[in-house]
């Protein structure tokens, strides 16, 4: 009865660690998502709860990338500090990103994918609604324009939906899913490693890229 007794005290604490490591320590709930995913064999390696979460590991992987592809809707991340260092390597040569944005000039007659997420927008966000999500998209343009070096810094523009951000290096793919009723800025950030939703992601970026005309 003793053995019992003590097991059992013994699996209560083990238990009570657990849940308490889970509910006070990021590290460990990163850990433990990381080897669920690796037990299940997904190619997820990381979830973030929001891109303030996901900053530190981004700017850490972005630190020893030699190929970097962006997707992203209004791009204000590119002018924080996340991507500061990823910038000056570019210029310098010794790193290669593409950017993609979104079209600022739509034909007639063709869908407006920047309108359509304003009004996403600002059903929740009464800042929006009056073409702000347009000029903050054209500040990232000015922002980027005297920062491009052909073949190293390149940004380009494409038109479709507004539905998520994607950061890829050549190792690591983040992805971030945007919510039609909140900010990118507060949606979940899913890092994976090379794999099959790593390649179907990077051949839509490559294909985007292709059919893109330069900014």
């Amino acid at each position: 009865m003793a053995f019992l007794r003590d097991t059992g005290t013994s699996l209560c604490a083990s238990a009570l660690f657990v849940v308490l490591a889970w509910a006070l320590s990021k590290t460990a709930r990163r850990f433990l998502r990381g080897l669920a995913a690796h037990l299940l064999h997904l190619d997820v390696e990381e979830v973030f709860g929001n891109s303030r979460e996901a900053a530190a590991d981004i700017k850490r992987e972005l630190g020893r990338a030699r190929e970097v592809s962006i997707l992203t809707g209004r791009g204000a991340e590119l002018q924080r500090d996340s991507f500061e260092e990823l910038l000056l390597r570019c210029r310098a040569s010794r790193c290669r990103c593409r950017i993609l944005l979104p079209k600022l000039d739509v034909p007639a007659g063709e869908p407006d994918w920047i309108n359509d997420r304003e009004e996403e927008l600002k059903v929740f966000d009464s800042a929006f609604g009056t073409g702000l999500l347009r000029r903050q998209i054209a500040a990232t343009y000015d922002y980027l324009a005297p920062l491009s070096v052909a073949g190293h810094l390149e940004v380009r523009n494409y038109s479709v939906p507004h539905i998520g951000r994607i950061v890829a290096t050549e190792r690591v793919l983040y992805l971030t899913p945007y919510s039609a009723d909140e900010h990118g800025r507060e949606s979940p950030v899913i890092k994976y490693h090379r794999g099959e939703t790593y390649d179907v992601l990077m051949r839509l970026v490559d294909k985007l890229w292709a059919a893109s005309d330069p900014a």
